[in-house]
């Protein structure tokens, strides 16, 4: 009837409105888009529900063999259930389930001169880490086989070109017998069959320093910020070099502008990038081109070449202790972003998913540190939908019937529901428990507000459970119009 309206809440893989970053309040987007979310997994696109819990890896805390930060991962495996990350003073061996402890060599090992590790990478048999000291920056080896460390095999071993690093970011990446790396300003190579090391093969310039490296395409990309650190403005480029690693002239360049790069990320043919513009915030783009083309926004922080996965054809990245998901879990889908995970502790590290179940590295700023995977079902776990008006005229609304559809529950499934009304002035009262073990259908009636300009949908699985998830389906709202 005419006096009557459905709003009905759905396709939630939609992610976050296009603008969320600037108004929590806001109207635009469609019904499954929202104006807030903390930790929901919106990657199934029939349903929207809890995001993933962390569990520590077995030695990865404090209690075993996680005494630091790890900043990074390999995200790789360089032997059936085996890789490697790097922290502050020590190499760690990462299997699914174990941070490797003991053993001969003894894991985690120490790293001579070590404060910072940076990077690592496998390269024909031969792990090869980057890292800063006190003073400068240096290139450990280790055999797979043996396991045993040169650590400073960069300034002493190679044939040609040895030497040591600048103090700065070391993203690294390989294709055959090349690897490139990060250098400050400068771009190294090495050649593991001439064995030829050169730290400045590539000169960007004062004030600059290589932010992230990839190859892509039969070609080296090399992103490269420029200006002052701090919060500043910045000015970014990605580069692009023949793959061969040869010539001292690069083959293009993509001018991002006035912003800074946070990673490069080559998926399915498209360049994706992480980048900031210090007065419109975060945001994720691809390479269309010579200029980038911004496809999503989010709140929080850059992250960093460290800070980046796939997972589900998502790209999954670190921003201010959270992970997101950017992307689309098919092809049919539109691009969407969420924010899909907890981090651990206030300061993450490295992630990556090298066995294919995220690991994420965090700490507490203290003595307390994990390396953790994702498992089971967080229940802190929110959501909020954009604002939706129910205003016809001079009429305004009431909201008469409330109908949830979810998956056949299990025992302690619970998912609270709550509308907020008049730009969130005030609420319908109580939370509506969407709950009960064998139900898939529930009805609400009878709510506190009467009369109404606007609403927006409120979910809380914090009384949820970490087993038995709630997935909500479908929210259906039933209201008719007053005068």
């Amino acid at each position: 009837m005419a006096n009557e309206f459905i709003i009905e809440l759905n396709k939630f893989y939609a992610g976050f409105s296009p603008v969320a970053h600037l108004n929590s309040l806001t109207e635009f987007g469609n019904s499954g888009h929202a104006s807030a979310m903390q930790n929901v997994d919106v990657l199934t696109p029939d349903y929207i529900t809890q995001g993933p819990a962390l569990s520590n890896l077995t030695n990865g805390t404090q209690a075993g063999v996680v005494s630091e930060l790890i900043n990074f991962i390999l995200d790789r495996a360089t032997a059936d259930g085996v890789t490697y990350g790097i922290g502050a003073t020590k190499l760690f061996k990462i299997t699914p389930t174990t941070v490797t402890s003991g053993g001969s060599p003894s894991w985690p090992q120490a790293v001579t001169g070590m404060t910072d590790g940076e990077s690592v990478i496998e390269l024909l048999g031969n792990l090869y880490g980057f890292y800063n000291k006190s003073s400068g920056g240096e290139i450990l080896k280790m055999p797979l086989s043996t396991e045993v460390i040169d650590p400073d095999w960069g300034s002493t071993t190679p044939a040609t070109g040895a030497g040591a690093l600048q103090s700065a970011l070391h993203p690294s990446a390989k294709k055959e017998d090349l690897m490139i790396f990060g250098n400050g300003k400068y771009l190294g190579t090495y050649n593991a069959t001439s064995d030829t090391l050169a730290l400045t093969k590539l000169d960007f310039g004062n004030g600059t320093e290589v932010a992230d490296v990839d190859f892509f395409s039969n070609q080296w990309l090399i992103a490269v910020n420029s200006g002052i650190s701090g919060t500043n403005r910045n000015k970014s480029q990605i580069f692009l070099w023949e793959g061969g690693a040869i010539s001292p002239i690069l083959s293009d360049e993509v001018a991002v502008g006035v912003q800074k790069i946070g990673f490069i990320y080559p998926l399915n043919g498209i360049v994706f990038l992480a980048f900031q513009d210090l007065t419109g915030g975060y945001k994720i783009g691809f390479v269309n081109g010579r200029r980038i083309k911004t496809v999503a926004h989010f709140t929080g922080s850059l992250p960093g070449f460290n800070q980046k996965t796939l997972y589900k054809d998502m790209i999954l990245f670190v921003s201010s202790g959270l992970i997101y998901a950017a992307g689309a879990v098919i092809d049919e889908l539109p691009f969407s972003i969420s924010q899909h995970a907890d981090g651990g502790y206030a300061t993450v590290g490295a992630l990556a998913a090298p066995f294919g179940t995220p690991l994420v590295a965090s700490s507490d700023g203290g003595s307390n540190h994990r390396l953790a995977k994702f498992s089971g079902y967080d229940t802190a776990c929110t959501w909020k939908s954009i604002i939706i008006p129910v205003i016809q005229g001079r009429k305004i609304g009431m909201i008469d019937e409330i109908i949830v559809l979810t998956n056949h529950l299990g025992a302690s499934a619970r998912c609270d529901l709550l509308l907020q009304y008049n730009q969130q002035q005030s609420d319908s009262g109580t939370a509506l428990q969407i709950t009960g073990t064998g139900k898939r259908r529930h009805v609400f009636k009878d709510f506190k507000h009467t009369r109404i300009e606007d609403f927006n949908v409120s979910l809380d699985w914090s009384n949820g459970s970490a087993s038995n998830p709630c997935n909500i389906r479908r929210i259906i709202i039933k209201g008719h119009y007053v005068s």
